[in-house]
């Protein structure tokens, strides 16, 4: 068998299982582009190529369908999801709520090791940002708000963000262009550097103001390059 656990940085670092891990490279292979938005996935194709029998696949995909990564065709069985503006929308929505509420509570309840290990990754971050974009994007980025929505305390609502930014991953590879603007890059590092700010202030309002604001941005940038529907 491959190595099937390998790459995506998740929030929830529990084992997983054997369908968990055929998931998970599922998704690495849909959000590096190796699985192309809208293409069929043929069930027998993914489990010789993974090494593994048929029902891990099958409840992977079923797992990646609650997801949102992958959607059940009555015609074509299982395709990899292709976003469209209101799905983009409405993800975002909940992400804001959701965040903005995970913020707030982290910001009376995360320590003081917590704040330097982000106030560590604000500096690697930096150096990321025009050298190496995916390293900010696919790793660097992960970990640090990971950081701060298991400082909320609160399993239940980090297990559902955890669902929207997995989706949203196919998102944020529309912003991953050489054409990206320095401006853009200039104001994603403030944005982080305003949310850990507000965290060290303890200041749960104007963190979730901060997480808003980021989110906004975001949102805003992926909806400018989704392609015409």
């Amino acid at each position: 068998m491959t190595d099937l656990a390998r790459g995506h940085d998740d929030l929830d670092s529990m084992p997983l299982t054997r369908a968990g891990a055929v998931a998970k490279r599922i998704r690495e292979m849909i959000t590096s582009g190796e699985l192309p938005l809208g293409s069929r996935l043929r069930q027998n194709d993914i489990a010789e190529k993974l090494g593994v029998s048929s029902t891990p696949v099958r409840e992977a995909f079923l797992a990646l369908s609650r997801e949102g990564l992958v959607h059940q065709d009555t015609h074509r069985g299982a395709v990899v999801f292709e976003p469209t503006a209101a799905d983009v929308q409405e993800n975002y929505e909940m992400r804001i709520a959701l965040e903005s509420l995970a913020v707030e509570l982290a910001a009376k309840r995360i320590t003081k090791h917590e704040l330097d290990q982000l106030d560590e990754l604000l500096v690697r971050m930096q150096a990321a940002l025009r050298s190496d974009i995916d390293l900010h994007t696919k790793v660097l980025n992960g970990q640090f708000h990971a950081i701060i929505y298991r400082a909320a305390g609160r399993p239940r609502l980090l297990e559902l963000i955890q669902t929207l930014r997995d989706t949203a991953v196919i998102y944020q590879a529309l912003l991953i262009q050489p054409d990206v603007s320095g401006d853009y890059l200039d104001a994603v590092q403030a944005e982080h550097e305003e949310i850990v700010a507000a965290l060290r202030a303890r200041a749960p309002k104007r963190a979730a103001r901060a997480i808003a604001a980021h989110l906004g941005n975001n949102l805003a940038q992926t909806m400018a390059r989704l392609p015409a529907e």
